[in-house]
């Protein structure tokens, strides 16, 4: 973890990938034309230097009481520290450290090194009434990381977690390793890796984020269908909470009444602070075998992937992108294109992982399968180039916002016998949400969506919209387009959220997700085993 590698208001590494490369020039005055810009405007960050921050409004002397109890880790209020632990790598959150306006910002960063010294912070901010909000790699796209204080707090700590990145065992025989929570994606696979093991666990953020992280927001992998959510591999934790320290179960199975573990998945550190975890793992496969098909359209690759998930073959990965996401990604590589005669084709990524004989079963299933669909192989290169270049797409989002652009991504999960529809009601919400606004008229709107997790009775959708950013208010701006298309995730009674988490952005949709019983049951646990709120307030609840 090197944190001046990193930017501070953008996605991933200072120096990051050119994408573009020679398509640099006609692909952002394609876009450009797309969005009705003349001329592209350049809207860059503000200088982190000319940043004005409050200052801490924890007194001095418990910041040096705190800093007693911190003997490996370290405590500091570097405005540096401050600024990129204010706000995590939402659309909103990148908006505000653009611009530099940072009303709310943690007071202190803590960097705890042992379980002691977790448990040391929970029990100053309890006594003292500071909020703590936990931090793994900062890489929430909801709101999950922002430093929020209720009306009796008297200041924030953030508590970054990356310091505790140590594996603590793995069982061969169980296939179960225990690690920090604090650990890093790339760190944990090569630890593992070299016992013969994955967790095959690889979200687009996996350079980035920590285990921790993936197990509060309840992630989801691009290998999902093999591997599992966060809530499928997760086995239990020891949780730091105002109470005490305490474990869940970590049973291979139990009758003995509901599991306290189920509640952890998707908590976003509001109930405790995982310190160590427990997970699943998996021998390295055998072989991997990933292609790439275009099918007549997307209603046939739904069905195509309807059937391949209720077929027993080694299914890693099923990403099938509409037609628009399939045109602009290869406008993307070809430097533009014509909207206005958009094919209806789809491209579908499919991804076999295991033995070698139930991968060459699988490929002869698949072969047939396909074929009843029309659809065409275009062979292995297409997949590996998406395999290579996976994590890096969120960089193009930085250039854009340099340009006024605005792009960002919503995602849900709905039955098979619902998805069309609300893949075609949330596209028209969106659309018509980004012609009609009052400031910025795009030529022709950018709104695409893939499925990238599927299950027997159903499947993600993973939208992803660029528009002309709005000068006058951008903040509102996203607001209409993530309201039209959140209401339209409600009325068709599909989650609001399938593997990004609640954070704030989702928080208005989540008691309407719930029950009235269901979610009073959870503000009560909440209460219960925290009662000061001092654990990531304003999330979730």
């Amino acid at each position: 973890m090197n944190l001046s590698e990193r930017k501070w208001c953008g996605w991933g590494l200072k120096q990051g990938p050119d994408l573009l490369k020679d398509k640099r020039d006609s692909f952002w005055n394609w876009l450009r034309e797309l969005s009705g810009f003349t001329e592209l405007p350049h809207t860059l960050p503000v200088d982190i230097n000319s940043i004005s921050l409050n200052e801490p409004t924890l007194p001095s002397t418990l910041i040096s009481e705190l800093e007693t109890k911190i003997s490996q880790g370290k405590v500091t209020s570097e405005p540096i520290e401050r600024i990129i632990h204010a706000r995590g790598k939402s659309y909103l959150d990148t908006l505000a450290l653009r611009s530099g306006n940072l009303p709310d910002v943690p007071d202190i960063v803590i960097y705890p090194k042992t379980k002691e010294e977790v448990i040391g912070v929970i029990r100053w901010a309890l006594f003292n009434d500071v909020a703590i909000i936990p931090f793994g790699g900062g890489t929430s796209v909801v709101g999950g990381v922002n430093p929020i204080k209720g009306q009796n707090h008297i200041g924030i700590a953030t508590l970054d977690l990356r310091e505790m990145n140590r594996i603590i065992n793995i069982d061969t025989k169980s296939r179960i390793a225990c690690t920090e929570s604090g650990i890093e994606g790339p760190h944990l696979e090569k630890l593992l890796q070299k016992e013969g093991f994955t967790l095959g666990h690889y979200p687009q953020s996996f350079e980035f984020s920590t285990l921790g992280g993936w197990v509060s927001a309840r992630g989801a992998g691009h290998q999902s269908i093999r591997y599992g959510k966060a809530e499928d591999w997760f086995v239990g934790a020891e949780i730091i909470s105002p109470p005490g320290p305490w474990k869940t179960e970590a049973f291979p199975a139990s009758a003995g009444g509901p599991q306290i573990k189920d509640l952890i998945p998707g908590s976003e550190g509001t109930l405790g602070i995982m310190t160590d975890i427990e997970f699943r793992i998996h021998p390295l496969p055998q072989e991997k075998y990933y292609n790439a098909y275009i099918f007549p359209s997307f209603e046939a690759g739904v069905e195509a992937s309807r059937q391949l998930m209720q077929t027993n073959i080694p299914l890693a990965m099923i990403r099938l992108s509409d037609a628009q996401e399939t045109f602009f990604y290869t406008a993307m590589q070809m430097g533009g294109g014509d909207p206005s005669s958009l094919p209806q084709f789809c491209l579908m990524l499919i991804g076999l992982e295991g033995d070698s004989p139930c991968i060459t079963a699988g490929r002869q299933i698949i072969e047939g399968m396909f074929a009843n669909y029309q659809a065409i192989s275009l062979g292995e290169g297409i997949a590996d180039q998406w395999f290579k270049q996976r994590f890096l797409l969120p960089y193009l989002r930085d250039e854009m916002l340099d340009y006024g652009l605005g792009v960002d991504t919503l995602e849900t999960a709905t039955r098979w016998s619902k998805l069309l529809d609300l893949h075609e009601t949330i596209h028209k919400a969106i659309r018509e949400t980004i012609e009609n606004d009052p400031d910025q008229k795009p030529q022709f709107p950018i709104v695409m969506a893939h499925i990238s997790h599927a299950y027997l009775d159903g499947a993600s959708l993973y939208f992803t919209f660029v528009f002309p950013r709005s000068p006058k208010d951008p903040f509102q701006q996203w607001h209409r387009i993530k309201n039209s298309a959140s209401d339209v995730i409600r009325y068709h009674k599909a989650t609001i959220s399938h593997h990004h988490g609640i954070g704030t952005d989702h928080k208005p949709w989540l008691a309407g997700e719930k029950s009235a019983l269901a979610y009073e049951l959870l503000r009560q646990i909440k209460y219960q085993i925290d009662p000061k709120n001092i654990l990531n307030p304003g999330k979730l609840f």
